[in-house]
């Protein structure tokens, strides 16, 4: 429980530092030729939102890891769906705008299929070490995905569609959730043990390296994504593209279902689906300003 509460308030943290850091990004690209690059990211740290936002960021990864260390990983990740539930709210205190019927109803559908998946991996899920061989093929895997992205930005310039960049940040950060919670489970079994540094130690501290690439590439890409589209767009296509991608890998290489009954596997499927299509339903009816809800004024 305390793992659930710690991953909710992080959620929460990720919703109002992506408003903010979207708001910077909005006003350090103003002007600029629709690209993203260097020049673009450097003067983030001279905008004020972007640094507060990146503030409440930090807060909702430290919340998160907390989350990891006190519960299963695929109970805790896809509580960040309520980020997208927060965000459609935001939008509609800060921008002006109005919620459509089917956004809504979008919404709805997201928080029923996070319900029904949190509550069948509680029960059939845990959280164990994963020894190096476990997770040796995730820090592999990390470091091609991470190349081939980097090959993609280089080659479009920083100028990638937002759901595409967004699509690609949360691979990185699904990335580097699986990550730090392979690290964490393994420090907490080793201060159990009588200490924190043993032989293992060079492969936790490469645990950590490869998390912080992951990281500071998904950063990249998020920034990149929220110069072109809308705050919105871009935590939709976290929210379904992180904790798919880390329950995928917790369940699939590092053991997190191993012993589960028949009936789970199917069931944790259909109600991440669930939660999928709410997300795009809502993607695809975020709020619209009140002005052109109205409509043009008549002749």
């Amino acid at each position: 429980l305390a793992g659930v509460a710690a991953a909710l308030l992080g959620a929460v943290a990720l919703a109002f530092g992506a408003q903010f850091q979207n708001r910077g990004v909005d006003t350090a690209a103003a002007g600029g030729s629709g690209g993203f690059g260097v020049r673009g990211l450097l003067g983030l740290v001279r905008q004020r939102r972007w640094l507060a936002g990146t503030g409440l960021l930090v807060l909702a990864v430290l919340l998160q890891l907390v989350g990891l260390l006190l519960a299963p990983l695929p109970v805790v990740q896809p509580l960040g769906v309520l980020s997208l539930v927060i965000t459609a709210l935001l939008s509609r205190r800060l921008e002006h705008a109005r919620l459509q019927r089917r956004g809504v109803q979008g919404i709805a559908v997201s928080v029923v299929g996070v319900v029904g998946f949190v509550m069948t991996a509680a029960l059939v899920t845990r959280s164990a070490p994963a020894d190096a061989a476990a997770v040796t093929p995730v820090l592999v895997l990390a470091g091609v995905v991470l190349l081939v992205l980097l090959a993609v930005v280089l080659l479009r310039r920083g100028r990638l569609p937002a759901l595409a960049a967004g699509m690609a940040g949360g691979i990185c950060f699904g990335f580097v959730v699986t990550l730090m919670k392979a690290l964490l489970d393994r420090a907490s079994s080793a201060a159990a043990q009588g200490g924190l540094i043993d032989s293992s130690t060079p492969f936790t501290l490469l645990l950590l390296a490869g998390a912080g690439a992951a990281g500071l590439g998904g950063i990249v890409l998020v920034q990149t994504a929220y110069a072109a589209g809308s705050t919105g767009l871009v935590v939709a296509a976290l929210t379904v593209i992180d904790p798919l991608v880390a329950v995928a890998l917790s369940i699939g290489l590092l053991g997190a279902a191993a012993g589960a009954p028949p009936w789970a596997l199917p069931v944790l499927a259909a109600t991440q689906a669930v939660a999928i299509a709410g997300v795009v339903l809502t993607s695809l009816h975020p709020p619209v300003a009140e002005e052109a809800a109205v409509g043009p004024p008549s002749p």
